[in-house]
Formats: structure tokens, sequence, C-alpha cells
């Protein structure tokens, strides 16, 4: 099983953002996070017609690759961007903890992100 998408949007891939129970609420980083980890979701449904829970089983091992493509130089880690796509796809009832992965980046017109998702194992020369 492979699923390949894309998620474009006007401003740079937005990292994992950490917080506690009370920054929910008043944080305005954090909702820029979760808005944007709401598109990484619609977009998931857009090219599969399901949620990740509905095709993607708990306890399986998953590879998880992403490549972000930055629209310019101010953007957040890669590995962080990449914890919040795991964070997005792999949440209740399922977990990230049974998901190994690969990320890249690179620079272009347009801030994107291709997320490639495998219960195989690849290298990163495969998926990008």
């Amino acid at each position: 099983m492979q699923i390949i998408f894309e998620v474009h949007s006007s401003h740079n891939p937005i990292p994992y953002k950490r917080t506690t129970q009370k920054q929910k609420w008043t944080d305005r980083e954090y909702k820029k996070y979760q808005i944007y980890k709401s598109l990484i979701i619609a977009e998931f449904v857009k090219e599969t017609g399901k949620f990740p829970y509905q095709i993607l089983s708990k306890n399986t091992k998953y590879h998880v690759g992403v490549l972000a493509t930055y629209k310019d130089k101010r953007h957040g880690d890669t590995d962080n961007v990449a914890k919040g796509v795991n964070d997005a796809i792999f949440s209740k009832p399922l977990s990230d903890k049974f998901v190994a992965g690969s990320y890249d980046y690179q620079y272009g017109d347009e801030a994107k992100l291709q997320i490639t998702i495998s219960d195989e194992a690849y290298s990163a020369q495969d998926w990008r």
C-alpha cells in the first residue's frame, strides 16, 4: 500500500508545535498549526476518499516520506514539519509511535508538502 499526496499553501509548511492545555486556547501559533493539520487531513481525504483511521491500521509500521518545498528562507525545521505531518495523520485512534520516516526540503516558487505513506520500507531515494 502506498499513498502519495500534496499539500499546497500560501505560506511555508508549519512545523510541529508543542503546547500546554492552557495554550491550546490562547496561543495564535498553535491555532495556525491546528489549521495546517486540518489542511493535511483534507488533502489526504481528497486523495483517498477516506480519513486516515479508515485506511491505516493500528499497530502497523508505516514509512512516511515528507518533501517540504519552501518559497523563502523563513521556515521551520524540516524535521519538525515531518513531525507535524505524523501528528496530523496518525492522531487517535492511530498512533505515530509505529512510524518511521524520512524528510527532505527544497526551495521553489510555491510552498507545498509532498507526503508518501507506505507500509513498506523505502529509502530516501525511492520516495523522492
